[in-house]
């Protein structure tokens, strides 16, 4: 009989067993590292509770599309069961990490088996993964989403447009978790002209997301006569196009921006058409500052290691850089070193892949991912969803060294080079302004 349970004991007894332990430290982990909830974690709980309790998603019982529904949804449906945990929404979302190794075995399925055991392995045991699945935000929950998607998009059959509903469905989830997601949604098309794929089963996708998300809409029309995701994308536009704006999250407005706003829908129309004023009226700073943006899309894991491993992460008296600089080096190095490797390994891997439907995919989500963090902002934290798709194009270049090189045109290489030498420029600059702060 065909059961999940047999298809299970059809998989490599190594990859198991990469699995297993996986699960095993992030479970444990999650349970021997309690923290309390910081920053927008304790949003989110509050409106998933909300939502639990009372049906609403609500601040005290005041509407608000401010942060979008997706994830506080899927917590409340968890406190719903397990009644108001945090540390059972962790263990669930360590459960989903723990299942990414598993689908980036099959993401590259038809390669060799050292490559798909390898990428199983980057990810059952990184470093960063297993820190975000005990926080209370939507990394791991969407970067689960996000795999399970896209091998949905290459591995279903065109021909079952139950599959291609189904992927839309995910696809949907992940715009309510990011709105920015919808740009991915846009550049899809994309790929499916280069690749010759069906255009009906793109319809069936686009139709998937837009049964999940209208309802969200139509409840924000109703509520706030605005029909959104959220309301806080011009807020976001505004962070990183002001006059204060470093290029990184940093909530320094000029005074009287906001004025006169008497509700969020309001406050996030104002700010979006102050920041649109401001990149026409500065287009130069608009690109210098995009660049800025992308350096810290790719900055080191600080956030998540001053989120986990410091005494008073929102002390607002001490500095970030003097925070993550206080922790210990060999811990700094420990979450930090398999990053860096993982990324750089996984652009090359990725420039010279042979795989074109995988290729593709990531080339536009990356292409989506780029665009979005350029034009708003960047931060250590919005890199880790593209993990997963740089350990399984990291591991099969590791596997096919040096064949897999010397395959690469000049063109390539150079690109290689040049990212190399790029992301290692930004991790240099960053340890020095947080070393000599």
């Amino acid at each position: 009989m065909n059961t999940v349970l047999s298809k299970f004991q059809d998989l490599p007894r190594l990859l198991l067993v990469i699995l297993v332990l996986g699960l095993a430290v992030r479970i444990s982990f999650v349970v021997l590292h309690d923290r309390p909830l910081i920053s927008d974690e304790k949003e989110y709980d509050q409106l998933a509770y909300s939502i639990a309790a009372e049906g609403s998603y609500s601040y005290d019982g005041a509407p608000t599309a401010y942060r979008p529904v997706g994830y506080p949804a899927v917590v409340a449906v968890i406190y719903r069961v397990a009644g108001h945990e945090p540390i059972i929404v962790k263990l669930v979302q360590a459960l989903l990490d723990a299942i990414v190794p598993l689908i980036l075995y099959q993401l590259l399925s038809g390669l060799s088996q050292r490559a798909k055991l390898l990428a199983a392995a980057f990810w059952a045991f990184y470093p960063p993964a297993i820190l975000y699945s005990n926080f209370l935000l939507s990394e791991s929950s969407f970067t689960f989403l996000l795999a399970l998607s896209v091998l949905l998009l290459l591995r279903s059959d065109p021909q079952k447009k139950t599959l291609a509903l189904l992927t839309g469905i995910l696809f949907g989830m992940l715009a309510l978790m990011k709105p920015s997601f919808l740009l991915f949604l846009a550049l899809l098309p994309l790929m499916f002209l280069v690749l010759h794929l069906p255009a009906q089963r793109l319809w069936w996708i686009g139709l998937g997301a837009i049964l999940l998300v209208a309802p969200w809409v139509v409840r924000n029309y109703a509520t706030f006569g605005s029909a959104t995701l959220s309301t806080n994308g011009g807020i976001n536009f505004l962070i990183g196009n002001n006059p204060n704006a470093t290029g990184a999250y940093n909530v320094n407005f000029p005074e009287g921006i906001l004025d006169g706003a008497r509700t969020e829908v309001e406050a996030d129309r104002l700010a979006f058409q102050y920041a649109t004023d401001y990149v026409l009226s500065r287009p130069g700073f608009f690109v210098v500052n995009g660049v800025k943006k992308i350096a810290h899309l790719f900055e080191s894991e600080g956030g998540v290691l001053v989120w986990t491993f410091s005494g008073d992460p929102e002390d607002a008296s001490t500095r970030f850089s003097a925070k993550y600089a206080s922790l210990p080096p060999a811990l700094i190095l420990a979450v930090n070193l398999p990053y860096f490797l993982l990324l750089l390994a996984g652009v090359v891997g990725f420039l010279a892949f042979p795989e074109p439907k995988l290729w593709w995919a990531f080339l536009v989500l990356l292409a989506a991912w780029l665009l979005t963090h350029g034009i708003f902002f960047g931060g250590s934290r919005f890199h880790f969803p593209l993990m997963p798709y740089f350990a399984a194009f990291g591991a099969w270049w590791l596997s096919y060294l040096p064949e897999s090189f010397r395959g690469m045109s000049k063109t390539r290489k150079t690109l290689a080079a040049a990212a190399m030498v790029g992301l290692m420029a930004v991790w240099a600059f960053e340890g020095i302004a947080i070393y000599s702060a």
